[in-house]
């Protein structure tokens, strides 16, 4: 049967809708779709009723751990039971998935770009959705990495005439480069007694801090490792698939991770997400630290100062620090490997499925409501997003988030995205761990191990198929 477009479909929805008969264009469709178990899984089960009463669709929702979405999901589909319509996954996993999912160009050209693929911010419409120069998936959650700061300590005047006289240059705000943050860590940790903002610190204060424990810690050794191989910073090479991951320039970044824990509080090397948000957040014990967007939506629960007469908390929100070369400033945000939703191959209703992506994840009023809700966890990744008055109106004061999140995805750079990522980066942050808890004496040391068991996951995979896939990576 010839296939009829969607956007004719919603033309005829809209005159039947005029004429004052209702008809639904998907009327008994069942679609399937795996997602996220929780607070992901809440839009999808808010919005049944609407994609009910506007499409047709019963929407069944498949709540999976997210410990087990990856296995359990590739399993059904890699069986080609169709019981998936649509499917919820981390984006790095797109070497995996790729046979099984249908490419989105078509759906989104018949729809006269209704979905409007163009508002994402580039950051996510670049390495989250296209693979391979084709659109591959939508962004539910513009998940990315900022820096946040105390920006109340940063603006005292005491503190920064200290920095300029001790260090021979003003006190960066916000910080610019990853010497800077070293400068800067350095400067700010002080012990309980001593003076902060020119006020007595209750508390011992730290100067910087990572989410330095084994199984994520990678993220933040990336976060340097990437400016630091500038001008052109990869994985591999791309010829040769040889891995660039015990270069000088990767040693050197492992070195000022260590070195900062100088200026870190203790017992970092165990901290997950929760350790570090609430050292930073509602302790208020650390001045710089690099995390999700949660910090930037939650910038109202910042504590005070843990000083006697602290000044109102104010916190600074940044892109990444960079690295300096040849007299150029070089700053990359790494684009986390966040949550992204696709059309399964063997979906028998892909046009149905299309559209209950249209509706969960266009340009309209229903995406900009679950991003801006709580409820949801799902960060902002499209300009009517982040440039929406009605939430800039509506939440004063969120606008330092908004903004920065906008600077920071002009300078965007993908998580590894190929068969076997999970893998790579898991040797990495192991070898990391055992750097930074002293258990191997030198940076050279641990990345040459990593880079030896790299070698070994491309040879597995087989080094020409691999080189292919990584050339996906970068095609637009």
């Amino acid at each position: 049967m010839k296939r009829v477009s969607l956007l004719l479909v919603m033309f005829f929805v809209v005159g039947m809708s005029w004429l004052g008969v209702s008809e639904r264009p998907f009327e008994g469709v069942i679609i399937t779709v795996a997602v996220h178990s929780g607070h992901h899984a809440t839009p999808w089960y808010r919005e049944a009723a609407n994609i009910k009463e506007l499409l047709g669709i019963t929407l069944n929702v498949v709540e999976i751990s997210p410990e087990e979405i990856y296995s359990r999901v590739l399993l059904e589909l890699s069986a080609r039971t169709g019981f998936f319509d649509i499917v919820q996954y981390n984006s790095a996993w797109i070497g995996d998935f790729e046979p099984y999912l249908v490419t989105l160009d078509e759906f989104i050209f018949d729809t006269g770009d209704d979905f409007a693929f163009g508002d994402y911010l580039p950051g996510f419409r670049d390495f989250h959705n296209l693979w391979g120069g084709k659109i591959v998936s939508v962004t539910l959650d513009g998940d990315t990495f900022l820096l946040y700061y105390r920006k109340d300590l940063f603006e005292n005047a005491e503190e920064r005439a200290a920095f300029k006289a001790r260090y021979g240059y003003d006190l960066p705000d916000p910080p610019m480069t990853w010497s800077q943050v070293l400068d800067l860590a350095q400067f700010f940790t002080r012990k309980k007694g001593e003076k902060l903002a020119g006020s007595t610190l209750k508390k011992d204060f730290y100067g910087y801090a990572d989410q330095a424990k084994r199984g994520r810690v990678y993220y933040w050794y990336l976060f340097r490792y990437i400016p630091f191989s500038a001008p052109n910073p990869h994985y591999f090479d791309p010829n040769t698939m040889k891995p660039l991951i015990n270069s000088p320039e990767a040693i050197a970044a492992l070195e000022n991770m260590k070195e900062l824990l100088n200026y870190s509080p203790p017992g970092v090397l165990g901290w997950e997400w929760d350790e570090l948000f609430n050292a930073a957040m509602l302790d208020g014990t650390v001045a710089m630290w690099i995390h999700w967007p949660d910090e930037g939506r939650r910038f109202s629960e910042l504590a005070p100062l843990p000083v006697e007469t602290p000044p109102e908390p104010k916190l600074g929100i940044a892109s990444t620090p960079g690295v300096v070369k040849d007299g150029v400033l070089y700053k990359y945000t790494l684009i986390d490997s966040a949550w992204v939703a696709s059309i399964c191959r063997d979906s028998r209703n892909k046009q149905a499925a299309w559209a209950v992506l249209n509706h969960m994840f266009g340009a309209g009023a229903v995406s900009l409501r679950w991003v801006m809700s709580p409820e949801s966890g799902w960060d902002p990744s499209r300009y009517s997003h982040v440039f929406s008055p009605l939430w800039r109106a509506n939440v004063p004061g969120i606008d330092a988030f908004l903004d920065a999140l906008v600077d920071a995805m002009r300078m965007s750079f993908p998580c590894l995205k190929i068969p076997g990522a999970f893998e790579y980066m898991d040797k990495l942050d192991l070898y990391i761990s055992k750097y930074l808890a002293g258990e191997i004496g030198t940076a050279k040391e641990a990345l040459d191990n990593v880079a030896l068991e790299w070698e070994k996951i491309t040879e597995r995979f087989g080094r020409e198929s691999q080189k292919k896939f990584y050339s996906k990576l970068w095609q637009r």
